[in-house]
């Protein structure tokens, strides 16, 4: 069998999912694809390799037997990273998975391209789209060429308050930058676990933590179960308020209603239900921000950091960054700049770690 899916193809999807982090050591041969990724990268072919990657769904081609697949994963935790190089196919998915645990495959197209068909309609992901399939409901998708999707596999129950949306099968996401970043993550996360599999428990446990923050995230960009339209735009609004605002210490609750107009009790009610609380959203921007403020050059005081990221002083400071990040400012820090941290323990810190009741 000819090689479609050839070294050139792999070095290219490992330049893409490094998002630029590995290039060739050889600038004649441009197309050497490293050891350890040939080790980590599983090829399937045929009819059988068709089978074998179908995870829950039903794959055809207009030749199966010439069909071509490269697949590099690793499970991290109850998620699983993944990408897939792939010849054209159609993969249709029914209700239900055969593990009787019910899953979402949220992916980035970046080669190729995907049409999703669904009961709304036949829609179009390009490369730098993304999108989900879920066992919840039937849908279709047909790669076009040689695609790349890159993204990860998560457990239905681990995003509660979406099962309306999941009901669909299949769905775009909508192309905004949180969107965007979060496809990136997803490649650069499975490039480092493949380069360095043995990171530790630590690790493990943080880069599960983000994955799980990231697609709760993307889910909230559509309205939640009984959630109106309206109750959608509220919270987006709200959102970019804190975003804007979060730097002052006065800002909180009350302030936040007023600016949307809307009673303490309506804005409490707007978040009933959801995985993390308000106080936690404008904690977690705030402690964000605080890390930047951290690691900025000349370095600043304490003081001038609390200032600068919304907290009343260094004290409060120090009591919420200690609790929620597990460090001192002051050893947070130093860490920084010592050993540069990974990459899942420099993602923004997760629902998990910030577990706030109002």
């Amino acid at each position: 069998m000819s090689r479609v899916i050839d070294d050139a193809e792999l070095a290219a999807w490992l330049g893409r999912l490094s998002t630029g982090l590995w290039t060739s050591p050889s600038a004649d041969d441009e197309h050497v694809v490293p050891d350890w990724f040939s080790a980590e990268v599983i090829r399937l072919d045929g009819h059988l390799g068709m089978l074998q990657l179908s995870n829950f769904g039903t794959m055809r081609a207009d030749d199966p037997d010439a069909f071509q697949a490269a697949l590099l994963r690793r499970s991290i935790g109850a998620t699983m990273l993944y990408s897939t190089l792939e010849t054209a196919h159609t993969v249709s998915y029914d209700r239900g998975s055969p593990e009787d645990e019910d899953i979402i495959i949220v992916g980035m197209s970046n080669q190729g391209g995907q049409r999703l068909h669904t009961a709304a309609g036949i829609q179009l992901m390009s490369v730098g789209r993304m999108g989900f399939m879920s066992s919840l409901g039937a849908s279709a998708v047909e790669h076009l060429g040689v695609s790349e999707t890159t993204g990860v596999v998560v457990p239905v129950a681990a995003i509660p308050g979406y099962r309306h949306v999941l009901a669909r099968g299949a769905e775009m996401f909508p192309d905004t930058p949180l969107t965007r970043a979060a496809g990136a993550s997803f490649g650069r996360m499975l490039f480092e676990w493949a380069k360095d599999p043995d990171q530790g428990a630590g690790a493990l446990a943080g880069t599960e933590a983000a994955l799980l923050a990231l697609v709760r995230g993307l889910f909230r960009q559509f309205p939640g179960d009984g959630e109106t339209d309206r109750a959608s735009e509220l919270r987006a609004e709200a959102g970019r308020i804190i975003e804007r605002r979060h730097r002052d210490a006065g800002f909180g609750i009350e302030e936040l209603a007023a600016e949307l107009h809307i009673s303490r009790r309506q804005l409490f009610r707007l978040y009933a239900g959801t995985d993390e609380s308000l106080a936690g959203r404008l904690l977690r921007r705030r402690l964000v921000t605080a890390r930047e403020e951290l690691l900025s050059t000349p370095p600043q005081d304490l003081a001038a950091v609390a200032l600068r990221s919304g907290f009343a002083d260094a004290a409060a400071l120090r009591a919420q960054f200690s609790r929620h990040v597990g460090l001192s400012p002051s050893a947070f820090r130093l860490a920084a700049r010592t050993q540069p941290p990974r990459l899942a323990e420099a993602m923004l810190l997760s629902d998990e770690q910030l577990g706030l009741s109002l």
